[in-house]
């Protein structure tokens, strides 16, 4: 489950990225409107992919 959760943020991060947007619970933050939002709100979901890779990797006995 872990591992399906680091996929989903990380695909989330990729895609805002590359589109320069995304739109979450009615909410668009967009990097030309809101840049300092954006940034945060993707700092927020790259901290939460490696949360969640952290906790695979763990669970899976690669780190101790």
């Amino acid at each position: 489950m872990t591992l399906l959760l680091a996929i989903m943020f990380i695909v989330f991060v990729v895609g805002a990225l590359i589109h320069g947007y995304f739109s979450f619970a009615n909410v668009e933050y967009s990097f030309r409107e809101h840049p300092v939002q954006f940034v945060v709100v993707l700092l927020i979901m790259l901290g939460a992919a490696i949360l969640c890779t952290y906790l695979f990797l763990k669970e899976i006995g690669v780190l101790k």
